[in-house]
């Protein structure tokens, strides 16, 4: 990791922009060298403005670079931002304010951006540019061979080797156009890195017949956390029938124990009820619903509705047992605790209220690809409720978010005051989800801008639309 620390004045941005040039040299990066170096402006220009207010002080940048991403990180320790949305609806750039209009840039030109408060050590934020590498963007569109005679016994359920990255990302495209909302499946080297950092492991359906990959399934784990998230699930059309999708997905669940894994999540859409059936039939429960999730996607030879974003089941297979004891808000209790007990899961409820710290923990993030903020608290503090503002704001207003998403750890001190105030904000119960903020259970909520037909929603079973009425009626209550 390479630093820098300079005052804040603006005097000092041509030597930002010297250490940025160094560094871009050092890593090799000269193809988003400009995007880099742009991005350093308008993060330094605009904590100058708005956290220091010409007060001294200084500013930490440093540089990070992985198998994926080159990271520029900025932390000051100024004045803590209330930030307002705007006044007016930019029709276009020239009636966007300057403060809006370096935030727009960061967002156009960096892959993610997270705001990351560190309560007396400061705030970050925190930008994300993707390295160069080859995609398959020109890959020509062929119509896969359905009449190509295929047999179950001549597949084999194996891991990921790199001589398959090309044929992943081609049998992703054949599956879904370029539509998929995650960009890295188009990219083999991506893929490679990815599954040697352990930040992805894909287990793929192998004809050794035909020496061909005739499906995929995937563990997402870019923290490399306690739960990984299934998906990136994928059957060559001429495949299908054969039940390869359960195979696959069994020996992924199998690759997740032996990985030592607390659980894996999955988020099955709810345009058909095919994944959500695969889910339970392999013991996975519900344990929330999104709303709105999902970017309109358009499958190859599948019907799906495109008239709105897509909205996804929450479902958790528990593959490890711990104690716990939670702090749950009263009037989601009884929901919370019928949860716990579909996963069989151990728990110890926090019956009395603890003393709550002043200072709490609150970061965000910003998937650009699914148009969805997230806000992540991971201790609780009477300043919560700021930050969570202040990333809201930055998010919907700024980041132009279709959908944020918050998660509020339960095993911490008492959430009641924290849950009221979130549920003031418009923000409405969606779920739980164990292990997955730092090892912690999770309350997770959701802030949903636009409206969702439900009557275009499908719902597998019957505790899962017992769930998704409950949450149905949480989100109409702040509508």
């Amino acid at each position: 990791m390479l630093k820098l620390i300079i005052p804040s004045y603006k005097k000092f941005l041509p030597l930002l922009n010297s250490f940025i040039n160094v560094s871009s040299e050092v890593f090799d990066v000269h193809q988003i060298q400009d995007k880099i170096e742009l991005c350093a402006e308008e993060a330094f220009v605009y904590i100058l403005k708005n956290s220091y207010r010409g007060e001294e002080g200084d500013i930490e940048i440093s540089i990070e670079v992985n198998e994926r991403y080159f990271i520029l990180s900025f932390i000051d320790s100024g004045l803590p931002i209330d930030i307002a949305f705007p006044s007016v609806s930019a029709k276009s750039i020239q009636s966007v304010d300057t403060q809006t209009l370096e935030l727009l840039l960061i967002k156009q030109f960096s892959h993610k951006a997270e705001w990351i408060n560190h309560g007396k050590e400061g705030r970050e934020f925190k930008f994300y540019f993707e390295l160069p590498q080859q995609a398959i963007y020109t890959l020509p569109e062929t119509a896969d061979d359905e009449s190509l005679e295929v047999s179950i016994d001549d597949i084999e359920i194996r891991q990921f080797e790199k001589r398959w990255a090309m044929e992943i990302s081609q049998i992703i495209y054949k599956a879904y156009g370029y539509s998929y909302p995650n960009e890295d499946l188009y990219f083999p080297e991506r893929i490679i890195a990815l599954n040697e950092s352990g930040q992805l492991v894909s287990v793929v359906a192998y004809d050794t017949k035909k020496n061909r990959i005739a499906g995929h399934y995937a563990l997402e784990r870019e923290d490399l956390g306690s739960v990984a998230e299934i998906g990136q699930a994928v059957v060559v059309p001429s495949y299908r029938g054969l039940g390869l999708m359960k195979k696959i997905r069994l020996k992924t669940q199998e690759i997740g124990r032996e990985l030592g894994l607390e659980g894996i999540m999955s988020k099955p859409v709810t345009v058909h009820l095919f994944s959500q059936k695969t889910n339970e039939a392999l013991g996975a429960v519900p344990v929330g619903m999104g709303f709105g999730v999902s970017p309109v996607k358009t499958f190859k030879k599948i019907e799906a509705d495109a008239s709105q974003r897509g909205s996804c089941m929450y479902y958790y297979l528990p593959l490890k047992n711990r104690e716990r004891v939670l702090s749950v808000p009263q009037k989601h209790r009884q929901i919370t605790e019928t949860i716990y007990e579909d996963l069989k899961l151990d728990y110890v409820l926090q019956v009395k209220e603890g003393t709550v710290r002043k200072n709490g923990t609150v970061k965000s993030a910003y998937a650009p690809n699914f148009e969805v903020g997230s806000i992540f608290v991971t201790s609780i503090g009477e300043d919560n409720i700021r930050y969570i503002k202040e990333a809201f704001f930055n998010l919907l207003f700024r980041m132009k978010a279709k959908v944020v998403l918050l998660y509020v750890v339960m095993e911490d001190l008492n959430v009641e005051t924290l849950i009221a105030q979130v549920e003031e904000e418009k923000f409405f119960f969606s779920g739980i989800l164990p292990s997955l903020t730092e090892g912690k259970d999770v309350l997770v909520y959701e802030f949903l801008p636009e409206n969702i037909d439900e009557s275009k929603v499908e719902i597998y079973s019957d505790r899962a639309k017992e769930l998704v009425q409950y949450i149905s009626n949480e989100k109409r209550k702040v509508l």
